[in-house]
Formats: structure tokens, sequence, C-alpha cells
């Protein structure tokens, strides 16, 4: 509730107040009002009131008036009554609509945090090691794609995205509740950071991989040629002419060469171990740093919104807290 609703709820209090005061007092008025008007009869014998009255008379207008005043009073004490009852179900309704919000924004918090799968860089490799370069990047760029709408989702949480454009003249800025959520979506971004170069690093080797087995099928297929060609300069030295055995050298020098250079491209362990380091880096990162304190920022973000429900079922409107009040760390 904001500052004019709450200081339109304490005036209700004050008047309230006021009328049980003016009922209180009103017995004393009228008789000091009886005592003036009776010393202005007295003594200008004019009269505005019932002067002279008997006490059956005097005893019959107090009972008139106790009744209306009764009346009156019960009919504002309903009236009061019943403006609590609707103060509480509007409460209620605002605390209830509140909450929904929360709920919703806790399931998407709880898919942002199943999105950061480490296992897909397993389901990668286990492609890879069956030969299958397509099936590795699919999995990898079906990640991306999930990560890409859990962003939105993200994005799309109210308190998140709206820049804080409600806190500019807030006179609790900076409050806890903001503190949170700057941390929360800083978190977010710094850890899908890091889960996209993961994913890129997982990609990269994914490629020298495959690199590795077309030079591997490559050689497989080089010694096969070289072995035959072997054959071949002994056949030609037996039984063919001297250009016959010249032409088949060269191919073999040339088979030879082509070897070593395949020899010299293929994946030695030091790049390997880069390649796997690079990897290990960002997911013990993400499993171990970002995630963990990613969901107790999240824990700490829907707690602090629960509470708000809470306050406002009770008392109608959110009690905010200055960071200097309370500590923000989770």
């Amino acid at each position: 509730m904001s500052k004019p609703k709450k200081e339109k709820t304490a005036s209700k209090r004050k008047i309230l107040a006021l009328v049980v005061i003016a009922f209180a007092v009103a017995p004393l008025l009228i008789n000091v009002g009886l005592v003036i008007t009776d010393f202005i009869y007295d003594k200008t014998g004019a009269t505005l009131t019932a002067y002279g009255l008997n006490n059956v008379e005097w005893l019959d207008f107090w009972k008139q008036y106790l009744a209306i005043s009764i009346s009156f009073l019960g009919v504002y004490l309903v009236y009061i009554s019943s403006s609590k009852d609707r103060e509480m179900q509007l409460r209620e309704k605002d605390a209830q609509h509140y909450l929904e919000k929360v709920r919703r924004e806790e399931e998407i918090l709880v898919d942002v945090v199943q999105s950061f799968n480490i296992g897909v860089v397993y389901d990668a490799l286990l492609q890879q090691a069956r030969s299958n370069i397509y099936e590795g990047r699919k999995v990898l760029a079906d990640s991306r794609v999930n990560m890409d709408l859990v962003h939105i989702k993200f994005e799309l949480l109210t308190d998140l995205c709206d820049d804080f454009k409600k806190c500019e003249k807030c006179s609790y800025s900076p409050c806890v509740d903001k503190t949170i959520m700057l941390e929360l979506r800083d978190l977010f971004y710094d850890m899908e950071k890091h889960y996209f170069d993961m994913l890129d690093a997982c990609d990269n080797f994914l490629e020298r991989l495959n690199q590795e087995q077309q030079i591997l099928n490559s050689l497989n297929l080089d010694y096969e040629l070289k072995f035959n060609t072997e054959q071949l300069v002994d056949f030609y030295k037996r039984h063919g002419s001297r250009e016959e055995v010249i032409a088949a050298q060269t191919e073999l020098e040339q088979i030879k060469e082509k070897i070593s250079n395949l020899e010299k491209s293929k994946l030695e362990l030091d790049e390997m171990n880069r390649f796997v380091a690079t990897i290990q880096k960002e997911k013990e990162y993400i499993e171990k740093v970002a995630r963990p304190k990613f969901i107790r920022y999240c824990k700490v973000y829907t707690d602090i919104k629960k509470a708000h429900a809470r306050e406002l079922r009770t008392t109608g409107y959110i009690k905010y807290n200055k960071v200097d009040d309370q500590s923000t760390k989770a």
C-alpha cells in the first residue's frame, strides 16, 4: 500500500476517536449550555431552552437523546465494522494477487536454474564418441536455443526489467528489495555468459575432434597407399623400366610427405588438455560458484516477496527496508 493509503487509514481512525469523544462529552456540554441559557433567562427573560421543565419532561428529553445517540452510534459501529470487513477482504485479495505473481516468478526462476544444465557437455561428447558430430552439435545448438528462451522469461520478470523507474522518488531507495533484485539480475547475466563460453569451448572441441577423425581416416588410407606403392616400386625394380621405377618412387615420396604433414596435424595431448581445461574451468565455475549463489539469491528474493504478501494481508501495505537497516548478504 502506498503512503497516501496509509495516511487515509490513519485519518479514519482519528475520525472514529473524535466521534467517540464527542458522544462522551456531549452530555457535559449540554448541561453547561443549559446553565448558561438559564442564566440568560433569569436576566433577560429570553430562553432558548426548556427552562422550567418538570423532572418528567427533562427525563423524557434525555431518554429521547440517548435513544437517538445510541441508534446513531450503532449505525456508525456497523458501518465501521463493515468497512473493516471490506478492508480485510481487499487486503486478502491484494495479498493473493501479489502471492500469485510471486509464484509465477518462482516458477520462472526454477526454470532458469534447471536450464543451466552442465550435463549437456557430456551428452555432446558422448555423441562425438559415437562418431556422430551432427548430433553432438545439435545438442549444443538446442542448449543455446533453450537458454535464449530462458533469457526472455527472465527479462519478463516485472520487477527485474522495468529499470526500477518506480524507485526514482522513493524515500526507501536503495531498499533491500532493489539491491537483491539487482544482484540476482547480475548473477544471471554472469552465469549466462559463462554458460555460453562453455558451450563455445565444447563446440570448438567437437570441431577439433572431428578434424582429428578425418585426419586419422586419411592417414589410414595413406599408409595403405604407401604400402601398395612400396610394393609397386619393388615390382618395377625387378620387372619394369627405369622410368617406371622413378615415377613410382616419386609418387612414394609424395605419399610419405603427405603422411608426415598429417602426423604433424594430429591432435596433441597438450592441445587436447587445453580444450578440456577450458571446458572444465567454465563447468566448475557454474557448478560450484555461480549456480549455488544464484539459487541462494533466488530464495532470498522469493522469501522477501512472500513476506510482502503477508504484510499486505495483515497491514494492507508493503514495508520496505533501506539497505542500511538490514543486511543483504545471501
